[in-house]
C-alpha cells in the first residue's frame, strides 16, 4: 500500500506541475479545456498502468503516459513535436530542480573535486534507477574527463510502444540532457544512439569541459576571472582569486592589475572584511550581506535560523569561524541558535583513524598512498614518517569513523601486498585535534552550557572520535556536580565502549546516592553487559528507591535467565500487595525466561477475576511470548469474563 500511496502522490504532483505550465502557456478558457482533458486521460492511463502490479514498471511507466496524455490533450494547432517537447521539458525541469538539481549543485559547490562528486552522485542515481532488468545498465568509463554508460533496454520506449505512441519516444530521450544542461556549465552531455531511434542501446556521455573564451591569454584571463567570481558562492580575497588559477603564463602583478581594473564591473560587488578587499558576484555579495545578519541579535530568531539551515554543506574554516564561532562563544546568545550551529558544524569535524608501518621505503610508501587516494577524493590520506616507522592517517570532514576505517582497511591491504615483509599495526582511532572538534570538546566540558548543547556535542563526538572519547565520558559520569541527565547520557555511551562499570557506581549505596537519570543509566549498563544481577535484585527490593527505577531493574532482570532470578521475579508477580507497575515489569522480564515452571502460576493470575485487568492483560502477553498452550478444560471455567474468553482464544490460535 505504501508504494501505491507514493505513486498516487507523484501522479498528483505531475498534474499540479502540468496545470501551472498550461496556465502560463494558454489563456484561461483554453487551459481549462486542456487540463480537463489531460486529467481525465492521464487518470485513465495511470489506472491501466497500476494493473501491472510491478512497482518498477509503475514508477517509470508514469512518465511516458504523462507525455501521451499531454499530447492528446493539446489543441491540434499545438501538437507540433517541438512545442510538445518544450512543454514536457519545462515541467520536468521544475520537478527536478528541488529534488535533483539543487542538491547536486550544493554537493558539487562544497566539494574539492566537483567532477568526481558529479560522477559519484550520478552513479548512485543510476544504480537506483537503471540497474535492473528493465534498463540493463552498463558503465563504460569513468575518468577525470568523461563519464560514460549505456542503457541496453528502455522501459519508457516499451511503454510508448505498448500504448501505440512509439512516435513520442524521442521526447523522453530529451529529458536526459536536463541535468547536464542545468547542473553546471562545465558539464557537457552528448548522445549518439537511442533505442527510440532504432539503435540497440541508449548512450550517455558526460564530459568535463575546460572552458576557453579566447586564443588570447589576456582576454581569456579576464573571462576566467569573471567566471570564477560569478560561480563562487562566497566573497573571495585577491589571493583566493589568484589561487583559483588562470590559463596561460600570466604574471602575478598583471592579475592584480586585472582585478583592480574590473572591480567596478556591474556584475561584481566588493566588500571590506577585516580591512581586506573581497570580490564576489551580486548573488554572493547578497549572501555575504545576509550572513552579517547572523551577528545581529535584533534580527528575528526565525530569520537567523533560516540562514544557518541554508549554509552550504562545507565552508572554509575561516568562514566557519566568522559565521559560527562568534555565536557559540557568546554567553548571551540563544541556546536554540547555538544548537543549530553545532548541528551544522558536524559536517566539518574531521574524524581520523590510522595505522603504523615499519620496513617500507618512505618514497615508495608515499607514492602508493597518493595513488590510492585518487580513488577517494573526499578522504584525506597522510604519511607521517618518524625514524624507521611511518604513521598513515585517514581523515575526512563530516565522514563518520566507521566509513574511514573501511577505506583505511583497503589501503592497509594494498600496502601489505606491496610490502609483504613490512610490519603493520592494527587500525585504530586517532584523536582529532582540529579547530572544530575542539569546539565540541569545549562545549561538552563546560558545565555552564545548556544540557541540549552538551548532549548534542556528546552524540556527535561519539560518532567522530569513537573510543578516544572514553576518558571524557568517565569524567562527566563521575562528576557529582554535573548535570544528572548528561551524566546518565555519558554512562549510556560508556556502555558501548566498555563492560566495566566504575567502582563509584557498583554498590547499592552509591546508586542510591545518585540522581534518578544516573540510576536509570546504571541499571541499563548492568543489564546491557549481563553483569551483577545481585545489585539489580537489591535495587528492585529497596523501597527507598523510586518505583520507576525499581521497575527498570526488574524489567532488565530478563537478561539473567537463571533459576534464582526466575524465582525472585515469580514471587514479585505473585505478591498482590506489590505495586502494579513492579508486577508488570516482573511479568515482562519473565517472558524472557523460557522455563515451564513459570507458566502455570502466570496462567493462574491471568484467569483470576480478582486480579486487575491491567495485570491480567500483562500476564496474557507473557504467556503469548512463552508460547503457552492452555489446558483443554480451560474454556470450562463456569462463566469466564471477556478477558479470559478473549485471551484463551488468542493463546489457542497462536
Amino acid at each position: 500500500m505504501a508504494a501505491t500511496f507514493d505513486m498516487d502522490q507523484l501522479f498528483q504532483f505531475i498534474i499540479t506541475l502540468t496545470s501551472n505550465q498550461i496556465k502560463n502557456a494558454f489563456n484561461s478558457e483554453e487551459s481549462e479545456k486542456i487540463l480537463s482533458s489531460f486529467t481525465t486521460r492521464f487518470s485513465e492511463l495511470f489506472g491501466k498502468l497500476k494493473e501491472k502490479q510491478n512497482e518498477t514498471i509503475i514508477f517509470h511507466g508514469i512518465n511516458p503516459l504523462f507525455v501521451i496524455a499531454l499530447e492528446e490533450s493539446l489543441p491540434s494547432t499545438e501538437k507540433d513535436k517541438k512545442q510538445l517537447t518544450e512543454h514536457v521539458l519545462t515541467i520536468y525541469k521544475v520537478m527536478l530542480e528541488d529534488f535533483v538539481l539543487e542538491p547536486q549543485r550544493r554537493f558539487m559547490s562544497s566539494s574539492k573535486n566537483p567532477w568526481s562528486t558529479f560522477v559519484e552522485n550520478t552513479r548512485k542515481s543510476n544504480q537506483k534507477t537503471y540497474d535492473n532488468e528493465f534498463f540493463k545498465l552498463q558503465e563504460i568509463s569513468a575518468t577525470e574527463e568523461e563519464f560514460a554508460f549505456d542503457i541496453n533496454r528502455c522501459l519508457y520506449h516499451e511503454i510508448f510502444k505498448e500504448f501505440g505512441r512509439e512516435d513520442l519516444g524521442s521526447i523522453m530521450c530529451e529529458y536526459d540532457g536536463i541535468i547536464a544542461k542545468n547542473v553546471a556549465k562545465w558539464v557537457r552531455f552528448e548522445r549518439e544512439e537511442t533505442i527510440a531511434e532504432g539503435f540497440p542501446r541508449c548512450t550517455f556521455r558526460f564530459f568535463r569541459v575546460k572552458q576557453k573564451f579566447s586564443v588570447n591569454p589576456i582576454i581569456d584571463n579576464i573571462y576566467s576571472l569573471l567566471k570564477i567570481i560569478d560561480d563562487s558562492t562566497e566573497m573571495l580575497s585577491k589571493q583566493e582569486l589568484i589561487e583559483k588559477g588562470f590559463e596561460g603564463e600570466t604574471e602575478l602583478e598583471d592579475i592584480v592589475k586585472l582585478i583592480e581594473t574590473i572591480k567596478n564591473h556591474p556584475g561584481i560587488k566588493t566588500a571590506k572584511n577585516e580591512e581586506e578587499l573581497l570580490f564576489g558576484s551580486v548573488s554572493s555579495y547578497r549572501r555575504h550581506e545576509e550572513w552579517k545578519l547572523l551577528f545581529n541579535r535584533k534580527v528575528p530568531l526565525e530569520e537567523r535560523s533560516k540562514i544557518i539551515r541554508n549554509l552550504p554543506l562545507k565552508l572554509k574554516e575561516e568562514k566557519i569561524n566568522q559565521l559560527i564561532t562568534e555565536i557559540l562563544e557568546n554567553p548571551y546568545e540563544l541556546a536554540s541558535l547555538k544548537w543549530l550551529c553545532l548541528n551544522y558544524l558536524q559536517h566539518h569535524i574531521s574524524s581520523k583513524v590510522g595505522f603504523e608501518i615499519e620496513g617500507a621505503e618512505e618514497f615508495h610508501l608515499t607514492y602508493q598512498v597518493e595513488e590510492f587516494a585518487k580513488k577517494s577524493p573526499e578522504i584525506s590520506f597522510e604519511v607521517h614518517p618518524h625514524n624507521s616507522r611511518a604513521s598513515i592517517h585517514v581523515s575526512g570532514q563530516g565522514i563518520p569513523e566507521n566509513k574511514l576505517k573501511e577505506s583505511a582497511q583497503l589501503l592497509r591491504r594494498k600496502i601489505f601486498d606491496e610490502f609483504p615483509d613490512a610490519s603493520l599495526s592494527a587500525i585504530k582511532s586517532v584523536l582529532s585535534t582540529n579547530h572544530i572538534t575542539t569546539k565540541y570538546f569545549n562545549i561538552l566540558e563546560d558545565s555552564t552550557q545548556p544540557f541540549q548543547l552538551r548532549e548534542l556535542a556528546l552524540r556527535i563526538l561519539i560518532s567522530r572520535v569513537g573510543f578516544n572519547l572514553v576518558p571524557f565520558l568517565k569524567t562527566i559520569a563521575e562528576n557529582k556536580m554535573d548535570d544528572p541527565f548528561l551524566r546518565g547520557r555519558a554512562l549510556d555511551s560508556l556502555s558501548w565502549f566498555s563492560s566495566n562499570l566504575h567502582q563509584s557506581f557498583n554498590t547499592l549505596e552509591a546508586i542510591k546516592e545518585s540522581p534518578i537519570p544516573v540510576q536509570r543509566s546504571i541499571v541499563d549498563f548492568l543489564a546491557r553487559h549481563g553483569i551483577n544481577e545481585e545489585i539489580l535484585i537489591a535495587i528492585a527490593k529497596d523501597e527507598n528507591l523510586s518505583i520507576i527505577i525499581r521497575a527498570i531493574a526488574l524489567r532488565n532482570l530478563g537478561t539473567f535467565p537463571n533459576s534464582e532470578v526466575t524465582d525472585f521475579l515469580l514471587n514479585s508477580v505473585i505478591e498482590r500487595s506489590s505495586n502494579e507497575l513492579l508486577r508488570q515489569a516482573s511479568l515482562e522480564a519473565l517472558a524472557k525466561h523460557e522455563t515451564s515452571s513459570i507458566t502455570r502460576p502466570v496462567f493462574k493470575i491471568f484467569i483470576d477475576p480478582e486480579e486487575s485487568s491491567f495485570i491480567r492483560m500483562e500476564a496474557l502477553e507473557t504467556l503469548k511470548d512463552l508460547n503457552f498452550i492452555p489446558p483443554e478444560d480451560s474454556m470450562q471455567l463456569g462463566r469466564p469474563d471477556w478477558i479470559t474468553t478473549l485471551g484463551l482464544k488468542q493463546l489457542m490460535e497462536d
